[in-house]
Parts: C-alpha cells; structure tokens; sequence
C-alpha cells in the first residue's frame, strides 16, 4: 500500500516538474508574436524541432543564463543564429541575462547567420527580431531589436546576399575556420600546379631523350666510301676524266711509266720478277729502240712489233 502510494505521488508530480515553463515579466510586450506567444513559449517550440520531440525550456535562477549547445548535440537547429536570439530574449524578459554570440557557438561547426534551417512548427510564428545580425555586435542587442518592427516569419525565409550553390547563411566554424580552409585551399592548389608541372617537364625531358640518335658517330654517305686498290691495302679516289683510245700519233695516250692500279694495267709483272725491266719510251717513226738489257719477258712499248 505504501509504495503505491509512492508511485502516484511520483506520477503526479512528473507532470507538474515538465509543464514548468519560463515566462516573461511585465514590460515586455514588444517581444511577443502577432499569436501573443512570448520568446519563451517561441524559443521552446525551436528547441523542440532541434530534439525532434518535446522541449521545455526551464526558468532560470538569479545568476543563470542559456548555455550554447555541445560538441555532441550541436546540430543545424540549436547552431543558428535564430535560436541564440529568441533565447537571448527569452532570458532578457525574465530578468536575466544571455551569453555572446561568440561564446554561444564555440562548439558549432557550421554556424547558421540570420537563418533557421529546419521547418518552423505549425501554429509558431517568429518574431522578425530573431533574423537579426548578431555577428558584427557579438551579442543580441535589446534596443535595436524592440525598434526592429517587421513581420514575423513562419516558413524559412530567403535570406539576401547570399551566393547560390551554398547554405543560405552558413558559416564554417566563424573566421578561424574559414582562413584555415581558404589556406589549406590555396596551399593544396600551389602543390598540385607543381606535381602537375613536374610531370609535364619529365614526360617532355623523356620523349626528347627517346627521340635523339643512340651514337655520336657520323654517318658516311654512299658517295663518300673510298675505294681500295685490288690486293694493296691502299685506297683510289676515282677521277672525272676518261680513259683516252691508244693512238700512236698521239703521245698523250701512250701508257705512262708510273705505277698505275692494278685494276688499270692488264701488263702487270707476274708476282715471280724481281724487278721491271726499264721502260723504253717509243720514238715518233713508229720504231722501237732496244734497251741495253735484254727484258726478262716481252714488254709492250706502245708501238707495232714485227713477229
């Protein structure tokens, strides 16, 4: 009977701990909606697509103010600038106070600026206020945004000024962040020019040394071959003119005493005379003279011989 008795006490005052709900001071009128609905009660609907269920947002205590979220449940909800002001307001109407800007997003990756990324729930309407800059200032200012005025939004507005292609009002983890990644960016882009250079350099280095001839040696045309002598080791550069027809009238066309080729003189000696015999030139009568010494062999003289 006791602990049934327990139990329902539990289970009475469960409901009573989740319905409280902070709630704004007087003098605060210009904070809620056109619906009546006070930054609390816009802050805790937020705060309920941000854990994709029920949210209570709880009063806070002299000295207390809302904390940004952590590493493990920052998300795109809790990490937009929208958020950090109706709670901004919703500590402002009670009396308390509200942290920076700056110190709120610590742990966000990516920052949502003048956005609320996901569906705003049916039946809530925020406030014009919440779309406020609050990163030139650092903090959410009260007077500028009692004299904002505007209306209030209930779908994902279109925010202006922003390039297509990307979140609309995001931001990578502030400043630090994005000079981190533009850096990385361009030191990434420098090193893969110079990969990108060093492998054309070589590719052209290789077809150029793939292209060039093996040997250093110059190379002979037919024309240039010398010509060697039958049997002599020597080499003959042949000459332009042309054999002229014996004819005895004609001492030019005599053979000469010279030791011409082999290949032009069909009287060379047989291999087993020691030495020619001396050579008797002919005369012009068309006579030969006789040589003091008898030759070893006939010898043609270039003239007619009676046999």
């Amino acid at each position: 009977m006791l602990r049934v008795s327990i139990a329902a006490l539990i289970v009475g005052f469960l409901p009573c701990y989740v319905a409280a709900q902070a709630t704004c001071a007087s003098g605060f009128d210009w904070a809620f909606n056109t619906l009546g609905q006070s930054p609390c009660d816009v802050a805790t609907e937020l705060g309920g697509v941000c854990v994709g269920g029920q949210f209570s947002l709880q009063p806070l205590s002299a000295g207390f103010v809302y904390l940004g979220p952590s590493a493990v449940n920052a998300n795109s909800c809790r990490c937009s600038s929208v958020y950090y002001s109706m709670l901004s307001a919703c500590g402002a109407c009670q009396n308390r106070n509200f942290i920076r800007w700056s110190t709120y997003k610590t742990n966000c990756t990516t920052v949502y600026a003048q956005i609320f990324p996901q569906p705003i729930p049916t039946g809530v309407r925020v406030p014009h206020y919440a779309y406020l800059d609050v990163e030139t200032a650092d903090t959410f200012n009260l007077t500028v945004a009692q004299n904002a005025g505007g209306t209030d939004s209930t779908a994902i507005p279109s925010p202006t000024g922003t390039s297509g292609g990307s979140t609309p009002g995001a931001t990578k983890g502030g400043s630090k962040v994005n000079a981190g990644a533009i850096a990385g960016g361009v030191v990434g882009g420098i090193v893969g020019l110079a990969v990108i250079a060093g492998l054309v350099f070589w590719l052209l280095r290789r077809r150029r040394q793939t292209s060039s001839p093996s040997s250093a040696q110059d190379h002979v045309l037919p024309s240039q071959t010398p010509m060697s002598y039958a049997g002599t080791g020597g080499t003959y550069a042949p000459t332009s003119m042309t054999p002229k027809i014996y004819d005895p009238n004609d001492p030019t066309t005599y053979p000469s005493n010279d030791h011409s080729p082999a290949g032009y003189n069909p009287y060379t000696p047989s291999p087993d005379l020691h030495q020619q015999q001396p050579y008797v030139a002919p005369n012009f009568t068309g006579t030969t003279v006789q040589s003091t010494q008898p030759p070893s062999r006939p010898h043609y003289t270039g003239a007619p011989e009676l046999g």
